[in-house]
């Protein structure tokens, strides 16, 4: 099983460079989210091989699932991925919109909210000493 503390300081150095790309390159963030919105899930070529991609979301998600079971360490990831891989793949199959809905909510939500660039200051170093304090938690507790 992965060690908690290898998780938070995972998230730590994460939080560390969203933080310094919202003090020192802006634009950056951007562009990558306008990059992810042509590579996000409603793509045309997606949704035209719904069926075939929702078959084999289930799939996996039987797989996913099996493997869990199976397993003698009966790891949670394999549970999570399971139940996920199969809700997206139900969700291809029987309500396309759904998933439509979801990307169009997820996008008023990004990172390039108004909010968050008006606010990027603070956010930003309010994520450098997370990430600060996640790495020194890591450091004592490891």
């Amino acid at each position: 099983m992965v060690n908690p503390m290898v998780i938070i300081l995972i998230i730590g150095i994460i939080s560390a460079v969203f933080g310094a790309l919202l003090l020192f390159a802006p634009e950056a963030i951007l562009k990558a989210e306008r990059q992810a919105n042509r590579l996000f899930m409603t793509d045309t070529a997606f949704l035209k091989n719904r069926i075939p991609i929702g078959i084999g979301m289930l799939l996996a998600s039987a797989f996913l699932g099996y493997s869990y079971t199976s397993d003698p360490l009966n790891e949670l990831v394999f549970l999570v991925t399971a139940i996920l891989a199969g809700l997206f793949g139900l969700l291809l199959l029987i309500s396309p919109n759904t998933i439509l809905q979801a990307e169009r909510t997820a996008n008023k939500l990004y990172m390039t909210d108004a909010f968050f660039l008006e606010h990027r200051i603070v956010i930003g170093i309010g994520l450098i000493l997370a990430s600060a304090f996640m790495v020194r938690t890591y450091l004592t507790f490891a």
